[in-house]
């Protein structure tokens, strides 16, 4: 554990010690924090970094603080209190809640909707601007979150699939699918900055498959915009290994996730609004 005495040597800290001198404390004994089928939270793991962390609720930057958050261009939101609304900037929606388990709930069958919120550089880059999403389960009996084999993932967690938009006509992602773990879009950066409707989707649909294992938020969906000089290929790692930070005056990767848990059935909502955005997609009404 560490004992910030101050913001000035917290930010000493870190510009010292750098992110990995200030993982997460981790103990072999997980907080007795349940839900309704007996799910504990576990322990924080480095699989829970990067996020972002809202000051309305009394959140602190992390003291993992990454200082390439201050320029971060890419956001993901979800319901994350489900009342049927997504609210860009919404403490309900965002910061801690987020990467704090359960994180987004999912019923099995159910689908709902993560608003993709990019921000673009002011400047060109040759090259190819990516933006990358990952799906994949997170090991809470191990300090850096990661299982020795894909096959004890499976086994240990739940399954998520990501979606073009809800009629379920494009696949993008499946964490129980090797092949489909990651996916990029990519433009030519000489037209970057600019909306880019055409390219990067503004929302994705999240499907709840499989019931989550031992314990809560144990799957994370994962995006990052980043840079591929020309010529470079598609990826064929994990984009989390892009978070390593270019040089300053390069194009600075940015990203952001949000922890996911499904359950068997569809959670309660409250809708403000009659689910009138199309937010969620209950099982019954979903497209075969």
């Amino acid at each position: 554990m560490y004992h910030i005495t101050s913001h000035k040597m917290h930010a000493a800290l870190v510009g010292l010690l750098g992110l990995a001198a200030l993982a997460p404390a981790w103990s072999e004994d997980a907080p007795v924090i349940t839900d309704r089928g007996g799910r504990v939270r576990g322990n924080e793991t480095l699989q829970d970094l990067p996020s972002d962390f809202h000051p309305y609720y009394g959140q602190k930057l992390n003291r993992y603080r990454d200082l390439n958050r201050r320029i971060a261009k890419l956001d993901l939101d979800a319901d994350l209190n489900m009342d049927g609304v997504i609210r860009q900037g919404d403490p309900r929606d965002s910061g801690a809640f987020e990467s704090t388990p359960p994180g987004l709930i999912l019923g099995v069958g159910e689908l709902t909707k993560v608003v993709v919120n990019l921000i673009p550089y002011r400047i060109d880059f040759a090259g190819d601007v990516v933006i990358g999403f990952e799906v994949g389960g997170i090991n809470r009996n191990s300090p850096e979150g990661v299982f020795s084999s894909f096959e004890e993932e499976q086994r240990a967690v739940g399954r998520i699939r990501v979606w073009r938009d809800s009629t379920k006509k494009e696949l993008l992602l499946d964490s129980a699918d090797p092949a489909r773990r990651i996916y990029e879009f990519s433009v030519d950066a000489m037209r970057y900055p600019a909306n880019l409707p055409d390219a990067i989707p503004r929302t994705i649909f999240v499907e709840g498959v499989k019931t989550s294992g031992a314990y809560l938020g144990d799957m994370r969906l994962l995006a990052t915009v980043s840079h591929r000089e020309k010529g470079q290929g598609p990826s064929t790692t994990p984009t989390a290994d892009k978070a390593q930070n270019p040089p300053f005056k390069r194009f600075r990767t940015a990203f952001d996730h949000i922890l996911i848990t499904v359950e068997p059935q569809p959670a309660k909502k409250e809708y403000v609004n009659n689910n009138a955005e199309g937010v969620w997609v209950t099982p019954s009404k979903k497209s075969k």
